[in-house]
């Protein structure tokens, strides 16, 4: 495990464990634990980096780089990786180029035990009410893979279904490995795109995501980036209310009511101006989305898996630890 330096860092700016417990909003007990690495989940890392205004690499006493033009990092699952810029390929959202290595994507459906499935999301999701046909079968027939995680994992209704070791010794990651490698078997295209990204790692960026252990668990977050982004959302926020108060005060003065024609004259400027303003946001987001890269940190499961079955030509080795039925077959 890679060491935390929050210690250090404290001591460089003069702040005590007692003082840095209240920043934090925990016992001071505990914060002792936090700074020297103990029980640091990630939630709490990324609380330490923003209360101390440090992306989340600083925390770490980061051992120096790899000398490779391509892969400074081993594959390990389960490890927390810290992502430079220039040695990935990210995807996130579905229409970009890489769009289609998402789960979610339906240009690469994927057959198992004879059914098939519209995106290899949806047999994700079907595998973890492994026990519960009838359920697999809604999951099957559901036309929308997000709506469907939504639903039916998300969902408090259908959290008792769940399979119970989902979660234990990453076995989700490892039925993911299975799901994965069919795509790449079954999927003429799905193979070509990934070889167009040799050369680099392949990142999940779940940067615009709400943080949570998933999240950083399959993806990578980029926070100096999702700090900027919240920054421009709240900067037109506040200049659209002061557009709003602007009108609002200036209809307020007026000795006589204005006439219909002239209201509408004003209203419409006022709109022009709040859309102005939000398309200004969105421009802003957009380029720091796409130009602006530090480092992206997290497991990255699913871009491990990605990449290793791209540079290993489809061969992935996985273990399906706990019982695992698709309708009546085990998957093994």
């Amino acid at each position: 495990m890679e060491e935390l330096r929050v210690k250090e860092i404290l001591n460089q700016r003069g702040i005590s464990v007692r003082e840095f417990s209240k920043m934090i909003g925990v016992a001071r007990e505990y914060c002792y634990d936090l700074v020297s690495g103990k029980h640091a989940s990630q939630k709490s890392i990324e609380k330490m980096a923003r209360v101390l205004n440090l992306p989340i690499r600083d925390l770490y006493a980061i051992p120096s780089p790899v000398a490779s033009v391509y892969n400074p990092y081993e594959i390990v699952f389960g490890r927390t990786e810290h992502y430079q810029a220039n040695d990935i390929v990210t995807f996130g959202k579905l229409n970009g180029e890489w769009g289609a290595f998402s789960n979610m994507s339906t240009e690469y459906p994927v057959e198992c035990c004879g059914y098939n499935f519209k995106t290899s999301e949806h047999l994700f999701i079907a595998l973890r009410f492994s026990g519960y046909p009838d359920l697999q079968k809604e999951i099957m027939d559901y036309p929308n893979s997000m709506y469907c995680k939504k639903i039916f994992v998300n969902g408090e209704k259908y959290k008792p279904f769940h399979h119970p070791n989902w979660h234990d010794n990453y076995f989700d990651v490892e039925v993911m490995k299975y799901i994965v490698a069919l795509k790449y078997a079954q999927n003429k295209g799905f193979r070509k795109l990934l070889a167009k990204s040799k050369g680099k790692i392949i990142v999940e960026d779940t940067t615009q995501q709400n943080t949570s252990n998933s999240v950083l668990r399959w993806g990578c977050q980029d926070l100096q980036k999702k700090d900027l982004i919240k920054a421009v959302r709240s900067a037109a926020k506040k200049e659209i209310s002061a557009i709003e108060k602007e009108v609002a005060a200036k209809t307020a003065s007026l000795k006589k009511p204005r006439s219909e024609a002239k209201q509408q004259k004003v209203d419409a400027q006022l709109k022009t101006k709040v859309q102005a303003m939000e398309q200004m946001s969105k421009l802003c987001e957009r380029a720091i989305a796409e130009h602006c890269h530090y480092t992206l940190v997290g497991e990255n499961a699913m871009g491990k898996i990605l990449t290793t079955l791209r540079d290993n030509d489809g061969v992935i080795d996985y273990k399906i630890e706990y019982p695992l039925f698709l309708f009546e077959h085990e998957i093994k």
